[in-house]
């Protein structure tokens, strides 16, 4: 088709078309896969019409004024990023609802919809009735596959009852909040690049490129855990799962089984790092395509609405930068100080003998300190990188600006090699705490202290680089090498990788998390259910009195 683009957006009473000639371009082509996004999104927006007469789930809004707060106030102890909060109540709440009902599911969805509503991450009077019963249905198949996956033919891993209940919880999560959106500009933006990607240096099966491509697109543009990922690739793999009748699950949990392992065989595979990379290095250009198709605004003139779109997303992705590091300091300043009472004063007291306040406060202090340092340290890219967005946004928009989307697989390294960057590598990790534990022991510190500093110093790195890396990724610029980052990378690696492992096993054994959630969740939740209950007959008592 001719660039004559069809801009959309949605208003409660119709459609708005907007046609657009663009006299600057008026033989180009737009490309298919954003032909396709346009089609899609204009489907979208006529079957979206809002319907006032459904009943819509609703709860008591003093009872959704204490439970949001207390969410809010739960974020900064256990930070976790923004599009994984929703997620994350609706895993708790069914985890802890399904332990109630004594694992019989029964009649567990409408109660855990509301829980969800009262957490502030849905709408109050928002979610449709009917997606009760759609929710109750995925907790029913949840159940009866877990059952039916000990008896199967085929052997179940162990990991596979908490991998379920994890796709079970996004399900229910894109069940209530249908990211319709972000389906298309993943689809959009997988089409553009498996058009034209080029593997160099080896060959890969066309199915593993699909699937590690689909991998890719889905952490680049929405930096979804593996939960969220597990759940969109087995819609691919097994799209039954959802809605099959539980008279006869055994063909489905058998689908579901083999699908666990190839899903788990994808996320490990050697070669999903290059097509990360390569999509990473791309995301920004598809995001802000998408703030284009799916803003309110008509495209007036490409290169000025691309440059407003780029220091619009510069804005937001600054804010977003600036607000993951204070949470991030801000926690970490509180698990560090609920670690120095329950772990190092007691083992200073008790078995070291002596403890010192200085010591003490320096461990407090300096891991916030130096995520300050880190976050003070980046960049944003320069106008030069503006420039590079906008060339690269034309090669997506027009067919004739299509360019390849290059892969290059290393060759493969000798085992001497290996060996010695292996050697390397442990070398420098025991040269770098070694150095560290000296320096610590030279002012004082305890044993446990040093231990101590290591672990939340080496989280603070890892978590403080991935801040780092964010921040690269709207820039299309190459870094020149420079010595002194090389150094610096090498020496800091080892707390790195520390970090990753902290954070690793945080995510499946935080003690602390788990006290929260037992012992000042479970009883906070019922009693804001009883606030509600109690509240609403009150009201029904007070309308009986004509």
């Amino acid at each position: 088709m001719s660039f004559i683009s069809y801009k959309f957006f949605y208003k409660p009473s119709r459609v708005v078309f907007f046609i657009l000639p663009v006299i600057m371009f008026p033989m180009a082509t737009l490309s298919k896969p954003l032909d396709e996004l346009l089609k899609s999104y204009s489907a979208y927006l006529l079957g979206k019409r809002p319907s006032s007469e459904e009943t819509k789930i609703e709860v008591d809004e003093i009872a959704l004024k204490i439970a949001s707060f207390y969410e809010k106030f739960r974020n900064l102890i256990d930070y976790q990023e923004k599009h994984l909060l929703r997620k994350n109540v609706i895993g708790r709440a069914l985890r802890r609802r399904i332990f109630l009902k004594d694992v019989s599911g029964e009649d567990v969805a409408e109660p855990l919809i509301k829980e969800v509503i009262r957490s502030g991450y849905l709408g109050n009077n928002w979610i449709p009735a009917r997606k009760i019963g759609e929710v109750q249905l995925i907790i029913d198949n949840l159940l009866f596959f877990s059952d039916h996956a000990k008896t199967s033919s085929i052997p179940m891993h162990e990991d596979f009852p908490d991998w379920l209940l994890g796709v079970t919880v996004c399900a229910i999560e894109e069940c209530l909040a249908p990211p319709e959106k972000n389906r298309m500009l993943a689809q959009m933006m997988l089409n553009t690049l498996r058009g034209g990607l080029e593997i160099r240096g080896g060959t890969i099966p066309q199915a593993d490129q699909d699937a590690l491509l689909f991998i890719a697109v889905q952490k680049s543009l929405f930096r979804v855990d593996n939960d969220q990922l597990s759940y969109r690739l087995l819609q691919l793999l097994s799209p039954a799962w959802e809605s099959t009748d539980l008279r006869n699950t055994s063909p489905v949990t058998n689908e579901l089984l083999t699908a666990h392992e190839r899903i788990s065989h994808y996320l490990r595979h050697p070669l999903l790092p290059l097509f990360l990379k390569a999509c990473n290095h791309y995301n920004t250009v598809f995001q802000m395509l998408g703030s284009l198709v799916f803003g309110s605004k008509g495209v007036e003139n490409l290169d000025r609405d691309i440059e407003a779109a780029y220091e619009d997303r510069l804005r937001k992705e600054r804010g977003k930068l600036s607000r993951m590091a204070f949470l991030s300091i801000l926690s970490f300043f509180l698990s560090k100080i609920l670690v120095a009472i329950a772990i190092e004063v007691p083992i200073d007291l008790y078995i070291v003998g002596r403890f010192s306040l200085v010591h003490a406060t320096l461990n407090i202090v300096f891991p916030p300190i130096l995520m300050l340092l880190i976050v003070a340290s980046i960049r944003l890219p320069s106008r030069k990188n503006l420039h590079l967005i906008r060339e690269e946004m034309k090669a997506v928009i027009f067919e004739h600006n299509a360019h390849p989307y290059v892969i290059q697989i290393p060759k493969k390294k000798s085992w001497f090699i290996s060996f010695l960057l292996s050697f390397s590598y442990l070398a420098i990790f025991f040269v770098t705490i070694r150095i560290i534990a000296d320096i610590l022991l030279s002012f004082g510190f305890s044993i446990a202290n040093i231990v101590v500093f290591i672990l939340f110093t080496s989280l603070v790195t890892a978590v403080g680089v991935k801040i780092y890396n964010r921040s690269k990724e709207m820039c299309l610029e190459k870094d020149p090498p420079r010595f002194f980052s090389f150094l610096l990378d090498l020496f800091t690696l080892p707390l790195v990788t520390i970090g990753r492992w902290i954070i690793s096993g945080f995510r499946r054994f935080n003690v602390f998390v788990i006290f929260v959630n037992v012992f000042i969740e479970f009883p906070f939740q019922l009693i804001v259910e009883f606030l509600e209950n109690l509240h609403d007959f009150i009201r029904t008592k007070k309308e009986e009195i004509q």
